[in-house]
């Protein structure tokens, strides 16, 4: 058997081996995700914010920017999945925390309890649109 065919069959066959590994590798993955997927569904609660959010996100149009306003402190380990899973609801609108540099004309309240959502919107510089329940408050900028 002449060299260049010597050549050719080996290229061949790396290349058959390096795609099956690369089969294998994709198929590895998608039942490793589908194995966490099913043990830990909806881990930071995107798709409970999407029920929660869906009233809201009816109200507003999609290219608006929202501020954000909560009973959560910044320090606390769940103001971050909070903040993402409201993200995650209202997109593609923008959401960012309300700030002496970030003031649109409407801003979203999410909040874990119950409280006097007119004085906290008040608070930041806005006023109680509407309450939609479960701790989401559409607010105007006063």
């Amino acid at each position: 058997m002449p060299s260049s065919d010597r050549n050719t069959t080996l290229i061949t066959a790396v290349t058959l081996a390096v795609a099956a590994l690369g089969a294998w590798g994709a198929l590895n993955s998608y039942l490793v995700s589908a194995a966490y997927s099913q043990q830990y569904p909806d881990a930071y609660g995107g798709d409970r914010a999407q029920v929660r959010f869906a009233p809201l996100t009816a109200r507003i149009p999609p290219s608006a920017e929202l501020g954000y306003i909560t009973d959560l402190d910044p320090s606390q380990p769940a103001y971050a999945p909070a903040f993402l899973a409201a993200q995650y609801a209202v997109a593609p609108r923008v959401l960012a925390p309300v700030n002496a540099q970030t003031r649109p004309e409407f801003a979203v309240g999410n909040f874990s309890r119950p409280s006097d959502f007119a004085a906290t919107g008040e608070a930041h510089g806005y006023s109680l649109v509407e309450d939609f329940g479960n701790g989401v408050i559409l607010f105007h900028r006063l």
